[in-house]
Formats: C-alpha cells, sequence, structure tokens
C-alpha cells in the first residue's frame, strides 16, 4: 500500500522472485486494478493464489511461489 502504479507491481514481483520456493507472500492493496493485475501475473505463472479476501477498503491476497524448475524445494 501507499506505492504508486506501475512501480507497486514491480515491487510486487520483485518480492515474489526473491522468495524460496514454496514460500508465502502477503499483499496488501487498496487500487481494484492492481489487484486484478496480481491476480493476472499469478494466473500466467506457476505460482500459486492462496487466498484473497476484503477487509474493509484493503484487499488481501496472498501468493505462495511455486517449486524452482531446478529442482530446489
Amino acid at each position: 500500500m501507499g506505492v504508486a502504479w506501475p512501480v507497486c507491481l514491480l515491487e510486487f514481483k520483485g518480492a515474489l522472485e526473491s522468495l524460496y520456493p514454496h514460500g508465502v507472500l502477503e499483499v496488501l492493496v487498496r487500487d481494484p486494478e492492481v489487484v486484478k493485475n496480481i491476480i493476472t501475473i499469478v494466473g500466467h505463472s506457476q505460482n500459486k493464489l492462496i487466498d484473497q479476501r476484503i477487509e474493509g477498503d484493503i484487499h488481501r491476497i496472498c501468493i505462495q511461489k511455486a517449486q524452482s524448475y531446478y529442482g530446489e524445494h
């Protein structure tokens, strides 16, 4: 929250890439358009959307990073 679009999406991608396989990233977003973009990015990847809910005006999204292509656990 508090990061302007599209910088927030770049930060999201960087944070997700820095996770270990099977790690979970929790993202808090106020802008529904950014939520749509995050869900699209996750949908086009091997990562998994494990939770999405709205709490007041905040969207809480949890993504689990996929296992590495190189067999890391």
